[in-house]
């Protein structure tokens, strides 16, 4: 995450691109290269060689994740580093740090101070306001 608490970089960036990105998988139309670079924080150029490289004409909710698995940003990166820990019901602090990409020793004490061992995804921001 960046420079500010990781509270703030997550209840101002990452959940409202979230839900901007569920409203528009929702949808069920085709989105356009500007919406799509918007969302996903990447380049036009970007996401035409991503369009390419997984053989796709257009963008729509059906490619929208596979999309997102081949981008480079920090919405994309997150969303990979969920999937590669099992997209877990449970969250310990390793599989924590690795997602939002935030210091092991930090996310281990926030559980450790509010005396968990796991948390749901509705407990993450509990565990962000600690850092």
């Amino acid at each position: 995450m960046n420079i500010e608490k990781p509270i703030h970089t997550y209840n101002n960036e990452i959940v409202p691109k979230v839900k901007e990105i569920d409203i528009l998988l929702k949808s069920n139309e085709n989105i356009s290269l500007k919406k799509a670079s918007s969302l996903l924080d990447i380049t036009e150029s970007q996401l035409e060689d991503i369009l390419i490289k997984i053989n796709e004409k257009e963008i729509n909710s059906s490619n929208f994740l596979r999309i997102m698995l081949n981008g480079t940003s920090f919405i994309c990166k997150i969303l990979k580093r969920e999937l590669e820990c099992g997209s877990p019901y449970f969250y310990n602090a390793k599989d924590l740090s690795y997602i939002y990409e935030l210091d092991y020793e930090k996310v281990l004490n926030a559980y450790r101070f509010l005396d968990l061992d796991k948390v749901t995804a509705r407990q993450i921001p509990a565990i962000l306001a600690q850092i």
